[in-house]
């Protein structure tokens, strides 16, 4: 029980840490976002694609490196780290020429940022399911709550980062690479993937309570035998330390050899009582 408990223990902070990761993995990107929206030119000329290019890339190296700076202090987790890190990564390499995009208002920029947008989106979502996945088993109200989460950070995110938000980009998700949902066909994809967790999550549940049964009955097991072979060493010694006075008609030899008989029964009693 208590190696179980220090099992716990471990698996807890390790959540904290991905806890941690996740909201680090958020932060930069909005950070990010928050600074590509709130970016002020120093007069009434906009920079151009080339001037925007440098500022971003200036921009996603002082985010990378607040984000090492604190990723690196999560230690139960490193593999996990080094993917999310990538997949940050990526997801910052996908805003290139928001800062651009920010200043140009033509329908074919806007369709190809939506297609971007979009695939992110699926991204997350396999991503989140990964995670949810990983933390099998839990709570119904849990996944409900992951998968809410995740759509409200898009959801969010795309308000901040398209024209018009969720309303805009429905209006510009009718021509997409192959292969892309719309915003609706992608909120549908969610409730099938959280469906799909459900059913695993009922499974992993099932798994789980079977698998706490069987180390429950195992240690019951043990500690009842344990208690078993302790009160026949008990008794046996209580007969030999009353041998004398109780069969005091009996000779040495007689004594001794009814002593040998009862401690003999006792010991075939006791272990007819052991669960093996």
């Amino acid at each position: 029980i208590k190696k179980r408990g220090k099992f716990i223990l471990i698996d807890l902070k390790k959540r904290e840490e991905k806890k941690k990761l996740r909201e680090l993995c958020h932060e930069i990107v909005k950070d990010f976002s928050e600074w590509v929206r709130n970016y002020e030119v120093d007069d009434d000329t906009p920079p151009n694609e080339e001037e925007c290019a440098a500022l971003e890339e200036a921009k996603f190296e002082e985010l990378k490196a607040a984000f090492e700076e604190q990723a690196q202090h999560l230690r139960r987790i490193t593999t996990l780290v080094e993917m999310k890190t990538l997949d940050t990564y990526a997801a910052l390499d996908m805003r290139r020429g928001y800062l651009y995009r920010r200043f140009a208002d033509d329908v074919e920029e806007l369709e190809e940022q939506a297609g971007r947008m979009l695939a992110h989106c699926v991204k997350t979502l396999e991503t989140k399911v990964s995670e949810v996945s990983d933390m099998l088993p839990m709570t119904e109200a849990q996944i409900g709550e992951e998968m809410e989460q995740m759509k409200n950070v898009l959801a969010g995110w795309i308000e901040t980062n398209f024209p018009d938000g969720v309303g805009g980009l429905d209006s510009y998700d009718d021509e997409l690479p192959d292969g892309t949902p719309s915003y609706s066909e992608f909120l549908e994809s969610v409730g099938a993937a959280e469906a799909d967790l459900m059913e695993k999550n009922a499974a992993a549940i099932e798994a789980e309570v079977a698998e706490a049964k069987e180390e429950y009955s195992t240690m019951l097991k043990a500690k009842v035998n344990e208690a078993i072979n302790k009160a026949v060493e008990e008794i046996i010694q209580d007969i030999h330390e009353d041998a004398q006075e109780e069969f005091d008609y009996l000779d040495e030899d007689a004594r001794a050899e009814l002593l040998e008989t009862l401690a003999q029964e006792v010991k075939d009693y006791g272990a007819s009582r052991l669960d093996e």
